[in-house]
């Protein structure tokens, strides 16, 4: 698990159940803050970033959170450990949808140096 989150979100979309063990919203932030940390390939804090000027919640929240905001209003964050399966399998689309955005607006600026 050492290449960039970018290039192996594809396998773990495909095979979400066998790197995540109980296929939650949990357990899939968890999931990505270990890889972060194993891969050395730090991409959270630019993520974060990148989810602020979507305004959907506050600055301070963490990022799981901040995704979150991305579904229920700021003020009325559900506890994410009571989620239903049909939460949970919302939010994981969510989450992923959002990091493919991150990833391919991270690759524009590239390609244009290139």
């Amino acid at each position: 698990m050492s290449e960039p989150l970018c290039e192996f979100l594809p396998e773990l979309k495909k095979h979400h159940g066998i790197y995540v063990m109980r296929r939650t919203y949990e357990g899939t932030c968890a999931f990505l803050s270990g890889y972060e940390l194993g891969s050395g390939h730090y991409f959270l804090k630019e993520f974060h970033s990148w989810l602020l000027p979507r305004r959907k919640g506050r600055s301070e929240l963490f990022w799981p959170l901040l995704v979150l905001c991305e579904v229920y209003r700021d003020g009325a964050l559900p506890d994410i450990r009571y989620f239903t399966p049909e939460q949970d399998e919302q939010m994981v689309a969510v989450l992923f949808g959002l990091l493919d955005e991150f990833f391919n607006a991270a690759d524009k600026p590239e390609m244009a140096e290139n």
